[in-house]
């Protein structure tokens, strides 16, 4: 069965009920705030969030696939506050919590609850799915799996109107695998609005696409793109 797609959030509602979202990055306001952007802290308006989620959707059990926090290597000083606040907020909402980790999430496991289950970068199986973040090739048991579902670049789109006006969407990509196994990929926006996004259907380095949307694996223009709130928007590669 195909996961459900949350209007108007970047989630998916799997058939077993669980909850999945991708790219928290908990402390991207250091980052902002060393480059002179003064911002409020943004993990009570993110915990919030999820858990008004996992209330509708009526979950128990959560996926979150990797880049909890911002800063790449170990955990910097505003990470040691709001990594443990959020998941102090949502714990009691769930009986089960799962952390993939991302390539930002070095040293991640000193600031999680201890009945957090916490797995590899590559991921792991769930039901005919394998949930990884996307920064890491998958491994060869990943491979019988019917779908794969992954984070880390932060689809986004940018269309130009015929008055010159830019308009930048966070967007779902979805399609088919190559390798004529009947695979196929969905790409999930970041959870976190706020940090970077990567305009698909512009000229990117293939280093920040990761190996999973390598022209080896995947038909980058063939991919299906979808708005948060549901519009579908056609192939990317028509997305120019």
């Amino acid at each position: 069965m195909e996961p459900i797609k949350v209007l108007g959030e970047p989630a998916l509602l799997l058939s077993d009920g669980t909850l999945v979202v991708a790219d928290l990055h908990l402390g991207f306001e250091n980052e902002l705030r060393s480059k002179g952007i003064n911002i409020p802290l943004k993990v009570d308006e993110l915990s919030a969030r999820m858990k008004n989620l996992i209330r509708s959707t009526s979950s128990k059990r959560l996926a979150i696939l990797g880049d909890i926090k911002h800063h790449v290597a170990g955990p910097e000083k505003l990470e040691f506050l709001v990594v443990p606040e959020f998941f102090s907020a949502i714990r009691g909402e769930l009986s089960e919590l799962h952390v993939v980790l991302g390539n930002h999430d070095g040293d991640l496991e000193a600031l999680l609850p201890r009945n957090v289950v916490i797995h590899g970068s590559a991921g792991l199986a769930w039901g005919e799915n394998w949930l990884t973040h996307g920064s890491t090739k998958l491994p060869k048991e990943a491979t019988s799996s019917r779908r794969i579902i992954m984070g880390h670049v932060h689809p986004s789109v940018r269309i130009k109107d015929t008055m010159g006006y830019r308009y930048s969407f966070q967007v779902w990509l979805s399609g088919a695998m190559k390798g004529g196994k009947g695979r196929t990929i969905i790409v999930m926006p970041s959870f976190n609005k706020y940090v970077g996004q990567l305009a698909m259907n512009e000229p990117t380095r293939a280093n920040l696409r990761g190996p999973l949307l390598s022209k080896k694996e995947v038909d980058l223009e063939s991919l299906e793109v979808q708005t948060l709130d549901g519009h579908a928007l056609g192939r990317l590669g028509d997305l120019t």
